[in-house]
């Protein structure tokens, strides 16, 4: 079932500056804990979660036993001003961010379902669980790569393996990027 707290929120640092995407439901809690406020992307008036809850809710919203609150999708933080320089964490869901959920070899977009996270030089060659060496690509093609190098299974990277900055892995290629954030995204 899919619920609006899991939609994604801009979150910006106090100098509007876009740094991370969180869900509807950490938004909320930000906000509700004075951590952040709320910006109403058609004037760019900024609201605390107490002023937010009061404004009318016409169009679709999160439904409380008060009425209806209008969804935030774009939030400030009110102390934290950096930019995250922390370097990315090589994880799955990072590595199919970087790629695109795109197979490596083949170029055909994938669904996790249907993808593997292949070892460029298998991990039985000494290969390392690495940025430079670790790519999406499809079931298929990983069993029939097996533990040989792309050069010795007859395929070939559409793209070299590189480490990603954390801007780049910011917004999910998969999900669908509402219109507020283009104002504060490039």
């Amino acid at each position: 079932m899919k619920t609006v707290l899991n939609d994604p929120v801009l979150v910006l640092n106090k100098n509007w500056m876009a740094i991370k995407v969180r869900n509807v439901k950490k938004a909320i809690i930000l906000t509700s804990r004075e951590r952040a406020c709320i910006v109403d992307c058609v004037d760019f008036s900024v609201y605390t979660w107490e002023e937010w809850v009061r404004l009318p809710c016409e169009e679709e919203g999160i439904t409380t036993v008060k009425g209806s609150v209008r969804i935030p999708r774009v939030i400030v933080l009110t102390y934290y001003g950096k930019i995250p320089k922390s370097a990315p964490r090589l994880t799955k869901r990072n590595i199919f961010i970087r790629d695109e959920y795109t197979c490596q070899y083949t170029g055909k977009k994938i669904s996790k379902r249907e993808a593997d996270i292949d070892h460029v030089i298998p991990l039985s060659r000494n290969g390392r669980n690495t940025w430079d060496n670790v790519v999406v690509c499809s079931k298929e093609i990983n069993r029939k790569k097996a533990d040989r190098t792309p050069e010795e299974a007859g395929l070939k990277l559409i793209r070299k393996p590189t480490k990603p900055t954390g801007a780049h892995l910011m917004i999910d290629p998969n999900i669908e990027i509402p219109e507020e954030w283009n104002k504060f995204i490039s």
